[in-house]
C-alpha cells in the first residue's frame, strides 16, 4: 500500500498553533495565501533539486525580510507559520538558509525558533536592514549552488540594487512581493512623482522612465497602471539582472487586488514548478483559472 501523504502545511500550523511567548508579525488574513503558495513551492523545488549532481553545492533558502518566523492573522488571532520556519521544515534540507530582518526583536525571535528545529550551523540570521546588509549575506552562498529567495517587503522597502546583488549570485530563483496596488498606485503621483529619487524609483531601479511611461498611459484604469509598473519591473529584471522567465500572482484582499507575487527565474524549469505550486488553493481545493 502506497504510504500516504504528509500535509506539511497542516502539520507546520499546528507546531505553532500554541503562544510560546515570542513576537509575531501581525498580518492580514491574505498573507496565509502567500505562505501557502511559497511552501507548496518549497515542497516541490527541493523534492526535486536537493541532492542532484548540478548543485553539488547545495541548495540555499535567502529570505531578506524573514521576520519573527510566525505570524498572527489580524481579527481572528490564527496563528500561521512564516517564511523562515517554512523552510526550516522543507521535505529535505537546505544546505544554507540565510534570513535578513530588520527589527532587532524580531529577528532574535526568529532564531530562537529557528533553534528549536534546526541545528544552528545550518542558518544565519543577519539584523539589520537587507540593503545594507546584501553584500554580507551573499558572501555566504556558495558558488555553483541553487538559491530560492523570497523577497516580501512590506512596500516600496526593497532596492533594485540589492536584488541586482542577489541576482549576481549564480543561479537565483526570486518570489518578490511587488506592492503595486496598496503602495506605488496610492502614492506614484502625490508623493513620488517630484521625487527623483524616491523609494519608487529606487525600487524600480535606474533609467525606469516610469513617469513617461505613466503619461503615455491610453487607459485610466488602475488595473493599466498596475500591470504598467509590474512590466516595467520585470523589464528591468530583465535586462539587468538576466532573468528570462516571469509568472504572476495577484494576491487580493476584501476591497480587490492588493499586490502581485512577480516569480523569476533564469531557467524555464522554474516555472514549471511555479506553476504547479498555485494550482491548489490554502487548504488543498484545486484552483478553477
Amino acid at each position: 500500500m502506497a504510504k500516504k501523504k504528509t500535509n506539511r502545511w497542516n502539520e507546520l500550523s499546528e507546531s505553532v498553533k500554541e503562544d510560546d511567548g515570542l513576537p509575531t508579525r501581525p498580518s492580514g488574513p491574505w498573507a496565509r495565501e502567500k505562505l501557502w503558495y511559497w511552501n507548496r513551492y518549497i515542497e516541490i523545488t527541493t523534492t526535486a533539486m536537493v541532492g542532484k549532481d548540478a548543485w553539488r553545492a547545495g541548495v540555499v533558502y535567502v529570505d531578506l525580510f524573514a521576520g519573527p518566523g510566525v505570524c498572527t492573522i489580524r481579527n481572528t488571532g490564527e496563528r500561521c507559520p512564516g517564511s523562515p520556519l517554512i523552510a526550516a521544515n522543507a521535505p529535505k534540507p537546505f544546505t544554507k538558509i540565510l534570513l535578513c530582518e530588520k527589527n532587532s526583536e524580531r529577528a532574535e525571535a526568529c532564531e530562537v525558533r529557528l533553534k528549536r528545529r534546526i541545528p544552528t550551523e545550518r542558518f544565519r540570521v543577519f539584523h539589520g536592514d537587507c540593503n545594507s546588509r546584501i553584500g554580507d549575506l551573499c558572501s555566504e552562498i556558495p558558488h555553483r549552488a541553487l538559491t530560492l529567495a523570497f523577497l516580501d517587503p512590506t512596500g516600496l522597502h526593497l532596492w533594485f540594487e540589492t536584488v541586482q546583488a542577489l541576482s549576481g549570485c549564480g543561479a537565483v530563483d526570486l518570489l518578490i512581493l511587488f506592492p503595486d496596488a496598496v503602495d506605488i498606485l496610492r502614492n506614484a503621483d502625490h508623493l513620488y512623482f517630484d521625487q527623483p529619487d524616491s523609494n519608487l524609483d529606487r525600487v524600480l531601479g535606474p533609467d525606469s522612465n516610469w513617469r513617461h511611461a505613466k503619461g503615455g498611459l491610453k487607459s485610466s484604469e488602475p488595473s493599466a497602471e498596475r500591470r504598467l509598473y509590474a512590466s516595467i519591473y520585470e523589464q528591468q529584471l530583465r535586462q539587468r539582472a538576466g532573468y528570462e522567465h516571469f509568472a504572476e500572482e495577484v494576491i487580493r484582499g476584501p476591497h480587490g487586488p492588493l499586490y502581485r507575487l512577480i516569480y523569476a527565474t533564469k531557467d524555464a524549469r522554474g516555472i514549471d514548478f511555479w506553476e504547479k505550486s498555485v494550482k491548489k488553493e490554502p487548504g488543498g481545493a484545486r484552483r478553477l483559472f
